[in-house]
């Protein structure tokens, strides 16, 4: 039987069949070193994209309340001059300008709030001031007449309340009961969240409030003050100045009030969860302006470093249903 021939008879080299430890080690190396490199791209990738995701989520809950807001607050005020189910308008008017010329109630104002305040959930009122000096966020109170079809129980959907809810039109003799209601101020949701809430009447005329806007941190609001009736602010004012316009005056509040033709809100929407260190990105304390940097010297806020992620809103409203004393 023949045999195979030796690789030395041959002349052969033989074939390797294994590797060398150090070549092992070597090859053991540069394997971890790929294994590291994707690894930390991928956790940079996922990190890219929470921030992303917290991001777009911190800017669409502000667009969302800053809308809300600015819907309502348009509302201010408002009086259906023509209604359908009436002769004429004449009821309305004559009663939207009594309302606010005649009663000294804050609640029968178009428009009210307090400065650093709390505000209870099941009530009327909008809070009092310097009630929560840790906080320092504000209320908005927006009072309007709603809106009916020909049927005068049916809404038609043109007036609504802070929740969307849709407001039917006063009665044939419209009192302050026919108005609708909306508040709106920041609390802490059950889990130390803070949320924007909206406080409406029911049908049965009790209050009750659901949040709109999470992760809502402040809520600013001051007044364009027209002192000299011609419908140009001549200074912003909040609610503790306006009470103090009116104590220096010696005449009630609401006199006071009715001088606001304008209003300026701010707003604050942080993440929910950390989005990266911002000190050290921008350098500097992180210091926001809800008002705008004008107000800077009084209404500022230092948030916390806690790298969450904080996006900030300010807009300017003409109330554009500003009665004047009937005289």
């Amino acid at each position: 039987m023949a045999t195979a021939p030796l690789p030395s008879e041959t002349g052969l080299r033989p074939q390797q069949c294994g590797v060398t430890l150090v070549e092992l080690m070597v090859a053991m190396v540069i394997g971890l070193v790929l294994v590291l490199a994707a690894s930390a791209a991928f956790l940079a990738g996922k990190q890219l994209f929470n921030t992303d995701a917290e991001v777009q989520a911190t800017q669409d809950s502000l667009r969302f309340a800053r809308y809300i807001v600015q819907s309502v607050v348009r509302q201010a005020g408002y009086a259906d001059y023509a209604p359908d189910r009436l002769a004429d308008g004449i009821g309305v008017i004559a009663s939207n300008a009594n309302l606010l010329a005649g009663s000294i109630d804050p609640r029968d104002l178009n428009i009210a709030g307090a400065t650093n305040t709390t505000v209870s959930r099941t009530d009327d009122s909008f809070g009092v001031n310097d009630t929560d000096t840790r906080n320092q966020n504000d209320s908005l109170m927006v009072r309007f007449f709603g809106r009916s079809t020909a049927n005068a129980d049916t809404p038609d959907n043109t007036m609504i309340d802070c929740l969307g809810h849709p407001q039917k039109g006063p009665a044939a003799i419209p009192s302050a009961a026919d108005r609708a209601w909306s508040f709106f101020y920041v609390a802490l949701a059950s889990d130390g969240e803070p949320e924007l809430y909206c406080k409406y009447a029911t049908e049965a005329g009790k209050f009750t409030a659901e949040p709109l806007a999470r992760g809502v941190e402040k809520f600013k609001v001051v007044y364009g003050y027209d002192g000299n009736g011609d419908s140009v602010p001549e200074a912003w004012l909040d609610a503790k100045g306006i009470a103090a316009k009116a104590q220096a005056a010696g005449g009630p509040i609401n006199a006071e009030w009715r001088k606001a033709v304008a209003v300026r809100i701010g707003i604050v929407v942080r993440s929910a969860r950390p989005a990266g260190d911002l000190k050290q990105v921008s350098g500097h304390d992180y210091r926001l302006y809800p008002l705008g940097e004008e107000f800077g010297s009084s209404v500022y806020f230092d948030p916390p470093d806690d790298g969450r992620f904080r996006s900030t809103a300010t807009f300017t409203l003409m109330l554009r249903n500003v009665a004047r004393d009937p005289t």
